[in-house]
């Protein structure tokens, strides 16, 4: 039989449905930035219970605070959504800075602004990458060089390949001896 005290005039109903908007949303971004459901269906299934038991913690969190006696208001509708939309946004925000895509990898490690390779031939204004789905959980990633603005040099021949791991979390790495050899020409690793 039902709790009289979680009526039709209980704001856990209101609550618990926030939180299971904000479990699912969060989750959704999770698992799209890190390609969970691509390469590491063990951690999605993780996340996905992680969430569920979130979810059930959350509504025995509120009833304990007492939620199932209040009546539900504008005021905590209003609080419960704005609160959800923060936790969503927030979400989304770190797991764009935790799971990056190859290219702004390769920007923030080794091309980009301050990096070892930004005025170089290999830079992040200059060069092209090229990522190509490779064996055994790595995507091998290419950059090939382009002619730096204003030099009259020739643009180098070596193309530098580098490999990243599917958790997308650890940094680059060269994925040959060329690449090893030219990272050390310009001071890199």
């Amino acid at each position: 039989m039902a709790d009289p005290t979680e009526t039709d005039g209980s704001a856990l109903p209101l609550l618990a449905s926030v939180c299971a908007a904000v479990a699912t949303g969060s989750a959704l971004i999770i698992a799209t930035k890190s390609g969970m459901p691509f390469d590491q269906l063990m951690w999605a299934a993780v996340l996905v219970v992680a969430g569920l038991l979130g979810l059930v913690a959350g509504y025995w969190v509120f009833r304990a605070l007492g939620f199932g006696r209040r009546r539900p208001t504008l005021r905590t509708a209003v609080a419960a959504l704005a609160l959800g939309t923060a936790a969503v946004w927030g979400t989304t925000a770190v797991a764009s800075q935790v799971w990056k895509p190859a290219w702004e990898r390769y920007a923030d490690e080794l091309g980009g602004p301050g990096a070892c390779l930004s005025a170089t031939p290999y830079g992040q204004q200059w060069a092209t990458a090229i990522t190509m789905p490779g064996g055994h959980g790595d995507y091998p990633m290419e950059v090939w060089p382009g002619k730096v603005d204003g030099s009259t040099r020739a643009v180098p021949s070596t193309v530098l390949r580098l490999t990243f791991d599917t958790s997308r979390m650890r940094p680059l790495t060269p994925a040959d001896a060329a690449s090893r050899e030219l990272l050390a020409s310009y001071g890199c690793h």
